[in-house]
């Protein structure tokens, strides 16, 4: 195989490998993204999830308070 030849065929080579690695890091660059993603969207959503327990819990402990005062009429009477 002449020089030019081989001197072709490893360059050839070289920037199937440099391909190869582009594609690569691309494909896990866009992995770690789509997963940054993905974790935003699960902090949003236990955000909003520990937000309406507030709320539950803050009508829960309202009733409990009107169902003492009936309590306490109750016993008066």
């Amino acid at each position: 195989m002449s020089n030019l030849a081989q001197h072709l065929q490893e360059k050839f080579h070289d920037e199937n490998i440099m391909e190869r690695v582009m594609n690569e890091v691309m494909r896990k660059d866009y992995n770690i993204s789509n997963d940054i993603e993905i974790s935003y969207s699960l902090i949003n959503t236990a955000q909003q999830t520990l937000s309406d327990l507030d709320k539950s819990i803050d009508e829960l402990s309202m009733l409990v308070e009107n169902l003492r005062h009936q309590s306490m009429k109750l016993n008066k009477d």
